[in-house]
């Protein structure tokens, strides 16, 4: 009760504010950081998974063991059939090789399907309730034409005939169809005997939709099920067939994880520095009450007990004010994007209140662990020193808090150890370049006005100080830099994997004959594509006469040859066809990342099987390639003739835009034989799940500055005493204000100058770790924030130094003076 009282009191007087709002401020800002980044990732894997109409597929060339489903069933498991084929769909002389889906009832289990009653309508589509009835089918808009139909006409499949009866607009799963040719025809799966289009041999997908309301019971399945799958069975989920989503959304995650680490440090930080201030107010309490008779433990426990009560407090105030910025968010975002938010996770709770604990004793409780040391003649002899706890002690804490935070967050090691050691080299830094940064700045200042030489000899007085104010303000700008660059590199990569003009279609199966009139007709429409690659199916059997391991590419390539290397691709070992001396074999040039993992070589003897018959090629050269540029790429290519003798089709991607859709139409009409693979609608799905993480991005960013600016505010208020004082003695001297207004702006202005800059060297270093071992983009360096940084340092802590001590010459000179005696 005494701790409540003596609480309550440092509250009315205001010695705990700061305090309290520092502490407030770190709960709420990792709650909500923490309770918003687990209803965005729960959001986005679910909005990911719609890509694939399930959390997991299981597909094959062969239908799963019914005894599966009844597991699945009993562990209360979503599941649905799909069967995916390419076929000639006709409706008399009129025909089109189409994409055909065979569903039965619960498709999708992630994800809708939406249709419309009217072809190239601007209606927005309806979705769908269920799947087509038995007899029915939904077909893509352009197959109408194609086919010379309208919705009520039949049309055939096989020996069946469906009745064309909605317009499939989109559909999920559609990212991972390697069927997508032509049009698309939805159809109910009981309709799929009848066609008899599937027989033994047949090139057919059949695949197995599953999903859990939680996450916890499909990965129990999937263990169980996992020794029961054979080689003829594979696993699907977002990450292996989308990869470069599958990044996306871990960069993200990484970021916002980022980010919370940022805002606990920064408020712990401030934190840390309120502690300090409210511990030197209470040395004299202190002092008073142990000449009343009160011991240390007494002591101990009367100031942790307050502490402890304030951190419950604010933990209960931060999560609700938490809870209350991410709903804003959140309504915000939804209300963009017409997009529902997933409830979060008790875990993200938590976590926030841990973090008010964490913030507490490795933050607050150091500062005050001093208190029951102070002798009791303190109270007589105000001359007396008091063994503080020393600042270095307070940041290697800080550093081991920045630790356990990210291992609780993440368990990410290497985020870590990047953050770690970007602080140490603030620290260092500061500690080797501080002294001589203001040694230089008072030589500097030789001749200036009384204003500026007055502000460097109150950092000169106060040196050391002034050394840990830097290292604040560096440790405030650095993180709010490297955040800042970290958005925008991860902003500018993801826009990079999906520009608006990368090529959206692809074009296989073109034949021989029709190469040069498929070029003739795009060229003559405008239409940006990339040339037509001959392609021939081929297995690789043996690696310099040894079997090769069935761990990667256990399935056909594509082959190709070419004597011009594709603007993506580049040769990193060997030498291509213009400079290569050849041998008795053909040569091949591999992919560098497949010729690493199968353990391929310069000079290696590779052998094909392609169409029954065997090929051997020596390896020229070993080349790097941009699968995201969605040209067509190979992982072999081989000199120009070495596939004379196999029958090859020919590939090419390109983009068209909406526009010129019709293009399309034309292109399928004059040549049914080409398989069309759309892109488009999935890019657009893509791009939609990358814009919400984009803006997640940007709004956690807000909380972060926040939380600098709460830094900047609590390690300005910490000599504001001593400045008083300082102030009230030039005043009663006779100074003007201007030049006691002028000199505190001066003095912050140098040291946010001289953090600034300090600023930089952290951030650059913290950006290389992390763009290295944790983000996996492309390092590169920031010439514009050394410019920038102590520009801007200089500014806003000058000028947040100066509104913050405005009080320092409102003050009358009596009023400070009485207080100091």
């Amino acid at each position: 009760m005494l701790a409540a009282r003596l609480l309550w009191r440092n509250w009315r007087s205001g010695e705990v504010r700061l305090l309290s709002i520092a502490l407030v401020m770190a709960v709420m800002v990792v709650s909500a950081i923490a309770i918003f980044t687990d209803r965005l990732e729960a959001t986005l894997v679910q909005q990911s998974n719609n890509l694939l109409g399930a959390d997991r597929v299981v597909r094959a060339s062969q239908p799963h063991d019914p005894a599966w489903a009844e597991e699945a069933d009993e562990r209360d498991l979503q599941q649905s059939r799909l069967v995916e084929f390419s076929s000639m769909v006709y409706r008399g002389d009129e025909m089109h090789l189409a994409s055909i889906k065979a569903v039965d009832e619960g498709y999708p289990l992630r994800g809708v399907v939406e249709t419309t009653d009217q072809p190239w309508t601007t209606k927005p589509p309806e979705e769908a309730t269920g799947i087509p009835a038995p007899g029915e089918a939904w077909v893509d808009a352009r197959m109408l034409p194609l086919l010379g139909i309208e919705l009520g006409d039949t049309f055939g499949i096989g020996e069946a005939e469906l009745v064309a009866s909605r317009v499939l607009v989109r559909q999920p799963d559609g990212a991972s169809s390697i069927f997508m040719t032509g049009g698309r025809v939805l159809m109910n799966l009981q309709d799929l005997p009848a066609t008899r289009v599937v027989q033994p041999g047949s090139r057919v997908s059949y695949q197995w939709l599953l999903a859990a309301d939680r996450p916890a019971d499909l990965e129990g399945f999937l263990t169980w099920l996992e020794p029961q799958l054979t080689d003829h069975y594979r696993v699907v989920d977002i990450e292996s067939s989308q990869r470069n989503l599958a990044r996306t959304l871990d960069r993200g995650k990484q970021f916002l994880l980022l980010a919370a680490v940022v805002g606990v440090l920064l408020a712990g930080v401030a934190i840390g520095l309120a502690a300090r201030q409210f511990a030197d107010r209470h040395v004299d309490q202190v002092a008073l009450m142990k000449s009343l008779g009160a011991g240390s433990q007494r002591i101990r426990n009367l100031y942790f007990g307050q502490l402890l009560l304030l951190s419950l407090v604010a933990s209960v105030i931060g999560v609700g004010l938490g809870e209350g910025f991410q709903q804003v968010v959140a309504y915000g975002l939804s209300s963009f994007f017409a997009l529902n938010l997933a409830q979060p996770g008790w875990l993200a709770y938590v976590l926030s209140v841990l973090s008010g604990l964490v913030c507490l004793m490795f933050f607050a409780l150091p500062a005050l662990w001093f208190l029951p040391k102070v002798p009791p003649l303190k109270i007589l002899r105000r001359e007396l020193s008091v063994d503080k706890v020393q600042v270095w002690t307070q940041v290697v804490l800080a550093l081991l808090a920045v630790v356990l935070l990210v291992v609780l967050f993440s368990r990410d090691w290497a985020l870590a150890a990047s953050v770690v050691a970007a602080l140490l080299v603030v620290v260092v830094v500061t500690a080797i370049l501080g002294f001589g940064l203001l040694h230089l700045s008072r030589k500097l200042t030789t001749g200036a006005s009384s204003v500026w030489r007055l502000a460097v000899a109150n950092l000169q007085r106060r040196r050391g100080h002034s050394l840990v104010q830097m290292v604040i303000f560096s440790v405030a700008i650095m993180l709010l830099i490297t955040l800042t660059v970290v958005r925008t590199s991860l902003i500018q990569d993801w826009q990079a994997q999906l520009p608006e003009d990368a090529p959206n279609h692809f074009l296989v199966n073109v034949a021989p004959e029709d190469v040069e009139p498929v070029q003739t007709m795009l060229d003559r429409e405008s239409v940006d594509r990339q040339p037509l690659y001959p392609m021939v199916r081929g297995r690789l059997t043996h690696i310099n006469e040894q079997e090769k391991s069935r761990e990667r590419l256990n399935r056909e390539a594509n082959l190709t040859w070419t004597d011009t290397l594709a603007e993506d691709n580049e040769v990193v070992a060997g030498q291509w066809w213009d400079q290569w001396s050849g041998g008795e074999l053909p040569g091949v040039s591999v992919e560098q990342e497949l010729a690493g993992e199968l353990g391929i070589e310069l000079g290696d003897i590779l052998r094909f099987s392609i169409g029954g018959l065997t090929l051997e090629a020596e390896v020229a050269s070993l080349r790097t390639l941009d699968w995201r540029s969605m040209n067509p790429n190979f992982f072999f290519i081989f000199e120009p003739g070495a596939l004379d003798g196999f029958s090859a089709t020919y590939i090419t991607s390109a983009y068209v835009p909406a526009s010129q859709k019709t293009l399309i139409n034309d292109l399928m009409r004059e040549y049914p034989t080409i398989l069309l693979i759309e892109l488009d609608r999935v890019f657009e799905q893509i791009r939609s799940i990358v814009t919400q993480v984009t803006k997640g991005i940007q709004l956690v960013l807000v909380l972060t500055v926040i939380g600098g600016i709460l830094v900047l505010l609590a390690a300005v208020t910490t000599s504001l005493d001593a400045r008083k004082q300082e102030a009230g003695l030039l005043r009663a001297l006779g100074s003007p204000r201007r030049l006691v207004v002028g000199s505190v702006w001066a003095e912050f202005s140098i040291l946010g100058g001289l953090s600034g800059l300090i600023a930089v060297l952290g951030s650059e270093a913290l950006l290389m770790s992390l763009q290295h071992f944790v983000l996996e983009i492309p390092i590169r360096p920031h010439y514009l924030f050394w410019v920038l940084g102590p520009i801007l340092g200089a500014a806003f802590v000058g000028l947040l130094g100066a509104l913050s001590c405005r009080s320092v010459v409102t003050t009358p000179p009596a009023v400070v003076l009485r207080e100091a005696a």
